[in-house]
């Protein structure tokens, strides 16, 4: 934990702020989740490791590589840390009811999935079922991956479970959920029905574009402003194959797919949306307009190889708009939700910057608007649960909207 002085310097309070976990740590992601006014931490714990318990794993074709988190059999306890608003923070694991499941925790992303005003969490498990702690609202949390149908495919089957993320891409209100998984395993996009999940990954045309990579970082952007939410996914190997070409046995290209208007997907080519293939090792990917032209960008992060940014340089994108949800106090309103309205369509989209795997984003809303030039009907569903209204918004800059300041 890095406590920002203000003047340039981070000073190390892991300690002091009792954050200082000493699980295998990998993602995390900020949320209110007690309705206090101050952001909560989510940290996923992958395996239960030790130098004395360290195995030795081989493949006939390749000799010794990577072992799979069954092979130690040993899943891990994520933590959950409530903020006391001082700087420090207290392991709220057990008595809110996060130690009643173990896994083995990558990817985790917070949202409101029920639509009752708090904020739930949805981890994703290396290799055993996925979890969703509903909020009770009184601290507490159960876990109903299972019953809501998100813990497992539509064949009832674990996935590998790495990057995730979530957002509304059927105009109903509700934050869907997509969950990208290993080679030989498709992604897992499940449409939220109000109280449960559908799995509809065949019906979007995700099942057969994703199964050749193995993906981990994620985002649901809309690329070409025109309305739709596409998907970036970044690539690469983790078990060494037999036969392959460059330098780097577990590099793959990178994916982008199309949202198309009809609810599928389609592989932009050439593939990943660049000119000139990058083929790397790639882990996480983070979203964000880096120079405010309207045009979301792309930050990958490679094992063994440079990171690689991508500028979004599309010639025909159509119009956008930015909005910058901002608490009272100036803060980034982490979990509110805003709906607005372009023609013929109602766009709901949540505040997050905890997504994808192993990575931070932007935490402005962007929006396209295709051949419209402006955004109606713009309403804000604060953290806290209360509502305000911002009537209509031209398009072409990012707007700060700040609570108090609407209707």
């Amino acid at each position: 934990m890095l406590r920002n002085e203000g003047n340039g310097v981070f000073t190390d309070a892991s300690i002091s702020s009792g954050t200082n976990h000493p699980g295998w740590g990998t993602s995390c992601a900020f949320a209110d989740f007690d309705h206090d006014g101050d952001l909560d931490l989510y940290v996923t714990n992958y395996i239960g490791w030790s130098h004395e318990t360290e195995l030795d794993c081989s493949l006939m074709s390749t000799g010794r590589d990577y072992c799979s988190p069954r092979n130690y059999d040993a899943p891990a306890r994520d933590v959950l840390y409530e903020n006391l608003g001082d700087g420090r923070f207290a392991d709220a694991t057990k008595k809110s009811g996060i130690d009643a499941s173990m896994g083995n925790g990558l990817g985790v992303i917070c949202a409101d999935f029920n639509d009752d005003g708090s904020m739930d969490i949805f981890v994703a498990n290396d290799g055993n079922r996925d979890l969703l702690w509903s909020n009770n609202g009184n601290g507490t949390f159960h876990d109903i991956g299972l019953l809501s149908g998100c813990a497992l495919d539509d064949e009832g089957r674990a996935k590998a479970g790495m990057g995730v993320t979530a957002n509304d891409i059927d105009d109903d209100g509700d934050m869907d959920l997509l969950v990208c998984n290993l080679a030989g395993e498709s992604d897992s996009l499940f449409r939220n029905e109000g109280d449960h999940f559908i799995d509809i990954t065949s019906a979007s045309e995700l099942k057969t574009t994703t199964r050749p990579f193995t993906r981990f970082g994620i985002g649901w952007i809309d690329f070409d402003n025109d309305g739709h939410l596409d998907l970036y996914e970044a690539n690469g190997r983790v078990l060494r194959p037999a036969t392959f070409d460059g330098d780097d046995p577990y590099a793959q290209e990178n994916l982008l797919l199309r949202g198309d208007p009809d609810g599928t997907f389609t592989e932009v080519r050439p593939r990943g949306g660049v000119t000139s293939a990058i083929s790397r090792t790639s882990r996480a990917a983070a979203f964000g307009d880096l120079d405010n032209d309207g045009g979301m960008d792309v930050i990958i992060v490679n094992r063994d190889a440079p990171i690689t940014m991508l500028h979004n340089t599309m010639e025909d994108r159509g119009n956008w708009i930015g909005i910058r949800a901002m608490g009272p106090h100036g803060d980034d309103a982490i979990g509110a939700v805003i709906s607005a309205e372009i023609p013929g369509r109602t766009l709901t989209r949540p505040v997050l910057t905890g997504y994808s795997y192993l990575a931070a984003n932007d935490p402005r809303i962007h929006l396209g608007l295709g051949a419209g030039s402006s955004l109606n009907k713009v309403r804000i569903r604060w953290p806290d649960g209360t509502t305000e209204s911002f009537g209509s918004l031209p398009g072409g800059s990012v707007h700060l909207l700040r609570q108090g300041s609407g209707h």
